[in-house]
Formats: C-alpha cells, structure tokens, sequence
C-alpha cells in the first residue's frame, strides 16, 4: 500500500518545506518534472514510515506502533530519554514481527535509533547490547556506518570484554578500513585505537597511534594522551617511565592554561602507581609552583595540599627516600609547613628505628632558625626509647624530664592540639626571629610526653617514676588522653590492681562537672580485656564484684564502636582493638569467656567480633572453645574429653564441607573472608551441638537469644 504522502501534490510538498530546505534547494532546476522527481527521492530517503504490501494482522500492530513511537522520538533527533526504552521494545518487536523491516529502513531511522540507544544514562545498562545490534543490523543490510557508530561499536565490544576482538578489527579498518571505506586518517578512529591498546596495556602500539593522531590533527583533544600517559606508568618497563614524563611535560604544553588540579592529581597516581619517586616529586612541585595547590588561605585549601603530599610519603619507604621527600618540599612549600614536614621526617625516623636520623632532623630545624615544637621533641624520645640501648634511653630520659620540669613551670593553659591547618596558617603569620640559645631550650611536656615517660617507667617497673609522673599530670593541669588512661590502666595491671585500672577507665570516660573526660581509642579496650583475663585467672580477685563481667565488657566495646564508627579516623580505633595480631583479642576474649564458663556468651563474641571489626575466629579460638566445652560437662578437663570434642568439631567441619560441595584440599583456595565465615558459623553449629547434649533445643536457643541481647543482629 503507498505511503499517505504519495497521494499529496508535489506543489504542496514545496509549499509546505522551507525555502531553505538543502534537499529542496539541491532538486530545483530547470526543468520542475526533474526536480519534483528528485525532491520525491530525497524526501523518501529521510522519511520515517516503515510499510508493508502484504502484512498481517500481528505485523501491521507492530508496524503502527513502531512508526508511532519513532516519529515521536524523531521530533526531538532522539534525545528524549523516556523514548529510549519504549523505541526499542517497538523496534525489537517490529522486527521480529517482519524480518524484512530493516530492509527497509530509511536513513532518518536508523539516526534516530542511533541517537536514542547512545544516550548515556544510568537507568540505559544495556548501550552497548543495543548499539552491537544496530551496528550488526546496519552492517547486514549494507549501511555503511559513520566514523562515529564504528567507533562507538568498537568501544562496546572492547568494553564488553572482547579485547581481542576489538583491538584486531580496529587494526583491519587502520589497514583497509570497512567495505573499502579507509578509516585510518580519521581523528576519531585514531583516538579510539589509542585508547583501547593503552587499556590493553599495549603502550608502545598506543603511544605510536597517539603521535599519529597528533601529528595529522595538531589541534585534537589532548584527552588521549592521559591514557597513553597512564599506559606508560602501569608498565613495569622502566624506559616506559621515562617516556611518561615526556608524555606529562608535552601534554602540560598542550593544554597551557588549561590544566587543571584533577590532570594533576592524574599524573601523580601515575606516578606513584609505576614508584617512580623523582617523577613524582616533579609532579608536586609544579603544582605548588603552578598555583593548583594554595599554600596558604582556608583549611580546606591546607588540607588539599597535604592530602598530596601524605600521597608522595607512599614513596618514601625508607629513611634516605623519606629525607628526599622532605627535603624537596620544604625547597617550594613556605616556612609555615616545615614544621609538619620536620613532624613526618622525624616520623620515618621513629618507624625505620634511626635516632641518629630523627636527632641530626632536629639539629637541622636548630640551624635553620626554626623552632622545634613539642612534637619533634616527642618524636625524638620516641625513636631513643625504641632503640633499647642504654646511651639512646638515657638521653631519652634527661630529655624528657627536662621538658616535664618545664611544664611544671609553666602555668595552666589549653593544652588541647589544634588542627594541623590552624597550627600551619599560625606558624605562616608567626615571626621566624629566633633567639639561637633561646631556641636549644627543650620546649614545655605535653600529654604525650607524659604517657612517653611513664609507658617506658612502667616497662622498667620503675613504679615511684610513674606515680610521681600522674601526680605532675595534675599539678601540670593537663588533661589525660586515651594514651595516658591506658599507660595507668596497665600499670595497675601490671600491678595485680585489676578493679583500680577498671576505676581508672570508668572515672576517665564519664565527664565529669568541669571536664571533657576521655574518648577510649581501641588500645583501651585491649587492655581493658587483658585486665580481665588475668583478673578472672586470678582466684583472689576471679569473683572481685568491682570487676565487670565478660558480657558486660562486651556490651561496653559495642557501645563505643557505635560511637567511634562514625568519626573520620575509626579505620585506627578497628586496628587499636585489633592490634599487630588480629588473633590476639579474639583469644583474649575467647579466655574470659571460657573463665566464666559461658559458652553462649562466646558464641555472641565472635559474632561481634566479625560484624563489627572483621575479625574473624582463628585456629587458636577454635582450641579455646573446645577446652571450655570440655570443662563444661565434667569436673575437670582431661585429654579423652578434649578428644571427643575435637572428633565432633571435625565431623561438623566435614558435613558443612559436603554441603558445599567442597573436597577437603579445595577449602583453602576460598578466600579469607569466605573461610573466616565458613569458620565462624562452623563454631555457631559446634556450640549448639554440644548444648544440645544437656538441654533441649528450645533452651539452647534461649541460651543464645539471651546473649544476643547485647548486641541486635542475628547469630549464624
């Protein structure tokens, strides 16, 4: 059946087009038969409909439909994203309807189609899908497709997964293009190549594309050569960092007053990600020097810049590295920052153990007319104490006391750190006039100082020192931290003082009138569980009614989490609680339980323990719990009751196996967070196993649910 508009004058067509219609302008000429002639042929090309002589019932609902919803998309060149999905069902539909649709299709179709499915959006997961099979459906019925749909249809099968393939028809089209159509000199086919074989990894190939591409096309996006850039710097071929910074140096020119702090911030993961630390230092100083990171002005802006240089630190795996990091950015950054920078060097002095280091640092900031701070001074003593070695313990010890005894001089102030961007705008305001023997005095103790000298006493047993010290604390009138609750808490542990180090920690975390009072940091509660256990192993002090229970102590580390989780820096307090060995606090805990013979309780434990901080059972508290379950049917525990209930863990261990299908050689190539769980619910079926022997089922449970009332969530 004609097409509507082939029934209408061809003097109405051009009434109704234009007069500046190209198609319209292209068919007149001399003779009005021929133009009319040509305007028919032009309009039909870009005409919408979509009929059939012969359709069925089925085929011409489908067809109506299609047609429908195409010229509604067309209205907008199919840029409406509520068309997207509907046009395509319409046009899956219609073509399975009339397999002979896309026959037919003019080209304003297939634009329209194009358009509409390469809308990026996050509600349209399946672009790539759709445009493959435009691609596909253009390709079998002989549309030669654009630069743009076969770059497009590239980047789909690249993405998809299909590296190979992609890679090896982009080099068929370099070489002879599509149907004879050459694609080699087109800039985005070019760039495409670039992109895909630097992902690939390829980056001699990319880098050969990229030159090209600029070559023929000087003025192009410079967005290619990130990749390229990144390509370089992935390798694990040293002459390729090289070649990257000519890439970064050439790209910088090429964008000029353009770059931005985000092209920045690229080229230097790229160069921290190839440890290439003179690249890296190169990156930071232009970046300083070039104004994209402010030395001075708002915190954030402070902040900003030492996000960057805490990046650089990556590099700096050792003292040498660390003192060229140092030394690099004091040379462009301004004296308001060398005391953070002077803190961090001193830092990698204290963790590389090289006091020789962190004492010729502070002699350094001496000379160069800079005061040193508290926090070097701290640093220092730090790095003495570490060594173990008379000479460096005793210099450690004349130094500290001496700043102690400056506090005692010094009258009540807040002590209280401000924060690291305040302390730089200060020191950038402040003047750098300095008296030389003025500057040598040993500055006034802080709160760290104090818990320094009274941890390292302690260790020595040196009691009187660190009661003489807590009573200069408050002479001081500075204010305990967490680092000072705990050095006390473990003296008095040390001590066989188990209910004092609880009073201790229960007076310091309750505010009271006038104070503050003490935020406990994950150490804490290490201590606070290894006092209980040696008080619960003790039987003088086993039924001390002044000491907490094991779930009571419990419940207190879940309610400090609720509050610690929250803060920006609870990645430290998890590994405080968790310690150098993760293993440690679960045994810890796994003790104290088996103490009180609280199998239920234990259970609980370790689901808290991998909720909240991922830590996950080990071997060891596995070990622990069957020597509890042991004890807790018989009057003492004996090598036979050990065995049988070893032999029940296994049989457990072998069924949960089967299960899930795996062999026993199978179930350490799970990963360790699979195993830790496949642990942890094993120790879930064992407990209630062995209840089981001595109660009902329903009781057990209760058992559980009574102990579960500690923390909300359900136990595996």
């Amino acid at each position: 059946m004609p097409s509507p508009l082939h029934s209408m004058r061809s003097d109405t067509l051009l009434a109704d087009t234009p007069p500046g219609n190209p198609y319209i302008r292209q068919a007149m000429g001399p003779d009005p038969t021929q133009a009319y002639a040509t305007a028919d042929a032009l309009r039909d090309a870009y005409y919408l409909g979509t009929t059939s002589d012969h359709s069925f019932v089925g085929q011409r609902h489908a067809n109506k439909r299609w047609n429908r919803i195409l010229h509604l998309a067309s209205s907008t060149d199919g840029r409406d994203t509520r068309l997207r999905a509907p046009l395509w069902r319409a046009y899956v539909l219609a073509k399975a309807s009339d397999p002979r649709l896309v026959d037919r299709l003019p080209d304003r179709a297939w634009d329209v189609l194009w358009n509409t499915q390469s809308i990026e959006s996050s509600d349209n997961r399946n672009q790539r899908a759709h445009l493959e099979q435009l691609y596909r459906d253009m390709y079998n019925v002989g549309r030669t497709p654009t630069v743009g749909q076969r770059v497009k249809y590239l980047e789909s099968v690249f993405l998809s997964g299909r590296e190979e393939q992609a890679l090896q028809e982009w080099e068929e089209d370099h070489n002879s293009g599509v149907d004879g159509v050459r694609q080699d000199y087109k800039p985005e086919h070019l760039e495409i190549g670039a992109k895909m074989h630097a992902l690939a990894g390829n980056a001699n190939r990319s880098r050969d594309i990229m030159e090209e591409l600029l070559r023929l096309y000087p003025a192009w996006d410079s967005t290619v050569m990130m990749a390229v850039f990144r390509a370089h710097t992935s390798s694990e071929v040293t002459e390729h960092h090289d070649l990257a910074t000519r890439i970064y140096t050439a790209m910088k020119e090429r964008k000029g007053d353009s770059v931005s702090l985000e092209d920045y911030d690229a080229w230097l993961v790229g160069f921290l990600e190839a440890g290439h630390l003179t690249y890296a230092k190169q990156v930071f100083r232009d970046m300083v020097k070039e104004g994209h990171l402010a030395t001075s002005g708002t915190t954030a802006r402070v902040e900003a810049l030492l996000k960057r240089l805490h990046m650089l630190y990556r590099l700096g795996t050792d003292i040498s590295k660390m003192t060229s990091i140092a030394l690099d950015a004091i040379s462009v950054l301004p004296p308001g920052y060398h005391g953070h920078l002077f803190g961090d060097w001193m830092k990698s002095a204290v963790v590389q153990k090289a006091p020789e280091a962190a004492a010729q640092i502070l002699d350094m900031m001496f000379q160069r007319g800079y005061t040193p701070e508290t926090f070097h001074f701290n640093m220092l003593l730090k790095a003495l104490i570490r060594t173990k070695e008379n000479p460096n313990i005793l210099k450690a010890e004349n130094i500290g006391w001496r700043m102690i005894g400056e506090a005692r001089k010094a009258h009540k102030r807040d002590l209280r750190p401000n924060s690291r961007a305040e302390i730089i705008n200060k020191r950038s305001t402040s003047s750098r006039n300095l008296d030389t023997e003025a500057a040598r005095n040993v500055p006034v103790a802080n709160v760290t100082t104090f818990a320094l000298m009274m941890q390292h006493h302690a260790k020595s047993m040196q009691w009187e020192h660190v009661d003489y010290l807590s009573r200069q604390l408050k002479e001081a009138s500075v204010d305990p931290n967490a680092t000072i609750m705990n050095v006390l808490m473990d003296n008095k542990c040390r001590q066989g003082a188990y209910s004092e180090a609880w009073t201790i920690y229960k007076s310091l975390t309750e505010p009271q009138e006038g104070s503050k009072g003490v935020f406990p940091n994950g150490a804490s509660f290490r201590c606070l569980w290894k006092t209980l256990r040696l008080a619960l192993g003790d039987h003088a002090t086993r039924n001390d009614p002044d000491m907490p229970t094991p779930r009571e102590l419990l419940k207190e580390m879940i309610s400090w989490w609720g509050l610690a989780r929250s803060r920006y820096d609870a990645e430290r307090f998890r590994m405080g609680v968790a310690g150098a060995d993760h293993g440690a606090i679960t045994s810890l805990i796994m003790h104290c339980f088996s103490y009180t013979q609280d199998l239920a309780g234990s259970l609980i434990a370790l689901h808290v323990l991998r909720r909240h901080f991922d830590i996950f059972p080990t071997d060891k508290a596995a070990q622990i719990l069957q020597r509890q379950m042991a004890q807790y049917f018989h009057s003492r525990s004996n090598k036979r009751n050990t065995d049988r209930i070893a032999r029940v863990y296994y049989i457990l261990l072998q069924e949960r196996l089967a299960r899930m299908n795996l062999k026993e050689d199978e179930y350490p190539r799970l990963s360790d967070e699979e195993i830790g769980d496949v642990g942890l619910n094993l120790l879930s079926e064992f407990v209630r196993v062995v209840l089981k022997r001595s109660y009902p089922p329903e009781v057990v449970e209760a058992m559980v649910d009574a102990a579960r009332y500690m923390d909300a969530f359900e136990v595996a």
